[in-house]
């Protein structure tokens, strides 16, 4: 039950956001508090507090994306793009119709999308912020091996989008139980080695790999084409194509365990 009121205490008003959102056909959703240090790896410009004018909290929307991709070689690339797009897109909707039910009550909401548009940061594409830490501050799951966010339930097969708000939220405890199983069978496989000899993640490296658009097909990598890129990016390549996903396909934490046959008795 919502209850509308000016004056609600924060306990009152996270129920009425959590409610909301939770009837939005996602599967997870969780709370950040903006001072929270995690966000403090990003640039300044990339921190949620620093994005919205009178930012208190960051509210992140989880949807799971599903694993019958990679039991389909001849169709996984078609069939992974299609799949992470329509989430992508459902998110931005949810988190849209979240924003303007926070701003009901008097606050401001800032929409944080799934994917584009993105910003050039130092020749790194980035989102608004980084979804994968405010997942991590919300209590969404801890970073895995692979550097992608695990949750404890859909493993690293989840993509994010979120609302930063003037509303001063109850945060969620953030995960304290490690998820990955350090096998390391993501970097080993990786065919991007995005990962130096230390294990630290190279971005640029797996971008080039796993996205494919055809833009860069159709169109040399000039410098006025680069000096233009986030404007290319966030016009024309509105969707991409996925190329590869072996970190994730790999990931034993995926894999759909199997299910015990059951015999039902007839009384």
């Amino acid at each position: 039950m919502l209850i509308i009121s000016e004056n609600l205490s924060e306990e009152e008003l996270t129920k009425n956001v959590k409610d909301f959102a939770n009837n939005l056909d996602i599967d997870d959703i969780g709370i950040a508090d903006v001072e929270n240090e995690v966000f403090l790896v990003a640039p300044p410009d990339y921190q949620p507090k620093n994005v919205l004018q009178g930012a208190k909290s960051v509210i992140v929307l989880l949807c799971r994306l599903p694993k019958g991709p990679f039991l389909a070689p001849n169709r996984k690339k078609q069939s992974l793009h299609r799949a992470h797009h329509s989430i992508m897109k459902h998110l931005d909707i949810l988190a849209a119709r979240l924003a303007g039910f926070i701003e009901s009550f008097g606050y401001y909401a800032l929409t944080i999308p799934a994917y584009n548009p993105i910003t050039i940061n130092k020749t790194n594409p980035m989102g608004l912020i980084s979804l994968k830490l405010a997942g991590l501050a919300a209590g969404l799951g801890k970073i895995a091996k692979s550097e992608l966010l695990m949750h404890p339930k859909y493993g690293t097969l989840v993509r994010l989008s979120a609302v930063i708000t003037t509303a001063k939220l109850l945060p969620d405890p953030m995960s304290l139980k490690d998820i990955c199983t350090d096998c390391g069978l993501c970097i080993e496989n990786c065919p991007a080695k995005a990962f130096d000899k230390k294990g630290n993640y190279l971005p640029n490296k797996c971008s080039r790999k796993s996205m494919e658009h055809g833009n860069f097909v159709l169109h040399k990598f000039t410098p006025e084409y680069l000096k233009n890129i986030e404007m290319i990016i966030n016009t024309t390549l509105l969707e991409y194509s996925i190329s590869c996903s072996v970190c994730q396909e790999i990931c034993p934490i995926n894999k759909i365990p199997k299910i015990k046959s059951k015999t039902i008795e007839n009384k």
